[in-house]
């Protein structure tokens, strides 16, 4: 099965709730960035955030097996946090390590 870089879009305040989440279910390195959004839908957003129309955010990106996918996606689920997580997966081609 291939393997997918999936990338979860949520509130700063829970990045680290998540990543350390997904770190111990999957036992796979985390990536988190900051992010500053400038958007256009403030479904999930705070009010400092509709005023300003920016968004404060974190992407969390992991490289998993695509059958990992639903594992992840239900532990989310189940993590306690303050906002909407959006997702999504791209395929993997190829990846590699450069010493």
């Amino acid at each position: 099965m291939a393997d997918v870089l999936l990338t979860l879009h949520c509130a700063a305040a829970d990045a680290e709730t998540i990543g350390e989440a997904l770190r111990g279910a999957l036992r796979s390195p985390v990536h988190v960035r900051a992010e500053a959004v400038l958007g256009l839908d403030f479904s999930d957003a705070t009010t400092a955030e509709q005023v300003t129309a920016r968004l404060d955010r974190r992407a969390i990106e992991l490289v998993l097996s695509e059958a990992a996918v639903p594992e992840a996606l239900a532990m989310l689920g189940r993590v306690r946090r303050s906002g909407a997580v959006r997702w999504y997966t791209t395929q993997v081609l190829e990846r590699g390590r450069v010493a």
